[in-house]
C-alpha cells in the first residue's frame, strides 16, 4: 500500500462527538456526504488495526482492503443516539472483516497441506469438518500422533504471522468449548433414565 495513502489517511483529522452524531443522523437519513465523510474519518482505525493485527506487506493491503468492507458496515449500521463513539463501535467490525480475509479454509491450500489437515479421514467421513484448520493443524488431528506443531510452524504453513495463529487458535477453542457446552447441557443427568 503506498505509504503517501496511509500519511494521507492519518492527516484526515479525527471528528468531535458532536460533529460525529450529527453526520450520522444525516447519513442515517440517505445523505451520501455524510457517510463519505463518516467512513473517511474511520480509515485511521483500518489502518491502525491492520497494524495492531500484524498484518505486513501484502496481507497489510488485503487486511485494510477488508477492514475499509468493515468500516462500511458499522457506518451503515451505526445508531449515533446510543452514546458510543463510532471509532468504539467500529473496531469489532473492521477486526472482523480483517479475520474472516485470513481464515483459510482447506480448499484453498496447497495439495500437500490439505492432505496433511485430512489425513486419516476418509473421503465422505465428517468427523473433522467442524474442527477448524488452525486446530487440525495445530494438534495434528487426523495425523499420525505426534506433539502439536509449535505455532511458527503452522504460521508459515497457513502463510500468517504467529500472532494471527494464536488469535485462530484462540478464537477456535473458544468456539469448540461453546459446542461442547451446548451438548453437555443437553446431556441427561448421569443416573437419569434415558428417555
Amino acid at each position: 500500500m503506498a505509504t503517501s495513502w496511509v500519511r494521507q489517511v492519518w492527516d484526515e483529522p479525527e471528528l468531535d462527538r458532536g460533529t460525529e452524531r450529527t453526520l450520522a443522523r444525516r447519513a442515517r437519513t440517505g445523505d451520501a456526504e455524510a457517510r463519505a465523510a463518516l467512513i473517511r474519518s474511520g480509515l485511521r482505525h483500518v489502518v491502525q488495526r491492520a497494524r495492531m493485527l500484524g498484518f505486513r506487506g501484502e496481507a497489510f493491503d488485503d487486511a485494510v482492503q477488508s477492514g475499509c468492507l468493515g468500516l462500511i458496515r458499522a457506518v451503515d449500521r451505526f445508531d449515533p443516539d446510543r452514546g458510543v463513539r463510532l471509532r468504539t463501535y467500529a473496531w469489532w467490525w473492521i477486526g472482523e472483516a480483517m479475520r474472516a480475509a485470513v481464515t483459510v479454509r482447506a480448499e484453498e491450500l496447497p495439495a500437500e497441506l490439505a492432505e496433511a489437515a485430512g489425513r486419516g479421514v476418509e473421503p465422505g467421513d465428517e468427523r473433522l469438518d467442524d474442527v477448524p484448520l488452525v486446530l487440525r493443524l495445530r494438534y495434528r488431528l487426523g495425523e499420525e500422533p505426534a506433539p502439536p506443531r509449535p505455532r511458527h510452524e503452522v504460521a508459515r504453513l497457513l502463510r500468517l504471522t504467529v500472532a494471527q495463529v494464536r488469535d485462530e487458535e484462540d478464537r477456535a477453542m473458544r468456539q469448540m468449548r461453546r459446542r461442547l457446552a451446548r451438548v453437555v447441557h443437553r446431556a441427561p443427568a448421569e443416573g437419569a433414565d434415558p428417555p
